[in-house]
């Protein structure tokens, strides 16, 4: 079992007035907690999860723990909140790639929260033949 860190935001449509969701991402978490991995919404402020996305949460947290007591794995849409993460905690950057030549802080990039679950899943079915900087090769 994975815990996946996951910034609401990541999964919210940019522009929505009643916090639409990427369908899309919702399903791709709903595989992960089908697959048994903890899902923690992270959600500056405290404030509360659409219904859709507090049924697959196993917690909603402010903020993601710099050191987590096991491997865990963080998609944020921002490239800031990767920085000063310990190595137990892979980052993945969701959406854009950052503009080149710019400092990398995340471990990986993906274009979307499915291709980050995806990617996810497939490293822990095949042990040392992926990893979450694989995701990298999700962006073009």
């Amino acid at each position: 079992m994975t815990r996946v860190y996951l910034d609401v935001e990541a999964v919210e449509i940019a522009g929505s007035a009643e916090h639409g969701l990427d369908e899309a991402a919702v399903r791709a978490l709903r595989f992960l907690a089908d697959a048994g991995h903890d899902i923690v919404l992270v959600i500056p402020g405290g404030a509360a999860p659409v219904a859709a996305l507090r049924e697959l949460a196993t917690e909603v947290i402010s903020a993601v723990p710099g050191r987590p007591d096991t491997a865990s794995w963080y998609l944020t849409t921002e490239v800031e909140r990767c920085h000063g993460t310990s190595a137990r905690l892979h980052t993945v950057l969701i959406g854009a790639a950052p503009p080149s030549g710019s400092i990398h802080r995340c471990d990986a990039v993906a274009r979307d929260v499915q291709a980050a679950a995806l990617e996810l899943l497939a490293s822990e079915a095949m042990p040392g033949t992926s990893s979450p900087s694989a995701v990298d090769s999700e962006v073009t």
